[in-house]
């Protein structure tokens, strides 16, 4: 997250990333993080990406 606003960076990845909904469990593959889900149009905050270890805090 940026300090200033708190949005979330796009990570541009070289290859495509499989995201998955935390609201309707929908599978997006794309290089970026989607904006919103093409199917619930839940916001990107509730996006995950498929096989991400948990942060450490």
């Amino acid at each position: 997250m940026t300090d200033k606003t708190g949005a979330l960076r796009t990570r541009a990845a070289e290859t495509p990333t499989t995201w998955e909904c935390l609201t309707c469990h929908f599978q997006v593959v794309s290089p970026t993080l989607p904006r919103k889900c093409p199917r619930c149009g839940a916001s990107r905050v509730k996006f995950l990406e498929v096989g991400a270890q948990a942060e450490n805090e």
